[in-house]
């Protein structure tokens, strides 16, 4: 399902941003929190891999090597999605 916009930054007043809300219906709340919407997990590709990697990226990205990549991509998608 793909997020909407709930409100848009419509300027700044004495320092702070003047937030509208996309339906006049609504009234946010003084000190409601606005979240970014999720973006796409993109993961590392073979070459990627083996720049990181370094002097041992000569040789192709499989086997233990592809797996702790995709171990430490795994926890890093859990970290930042829940």
């Amino acid at each position: 399902m793909e997020q909407q916009p709930v409100a848009y930054v419509t300027g700044f007043h004495n320092g702070h941003c003047v937030i509208q809300s996309i339906d006049p219906a609504v009234v946010l709340p003084a000190g409601m929190a606005l979240y970014r919407a999720p973006t796409e997990w993109v993961g590392l590709t073979d070459e990627e891999i083996k720049e990181i990697v370094g002097p041992w990226g000569d040789t192709p990205i499989k086997g233990y090597t592809r797996k702790l990549f995709d171990q430490i991509e795994a926890k890093l998608k859990e970290k930042n999605r829940g």
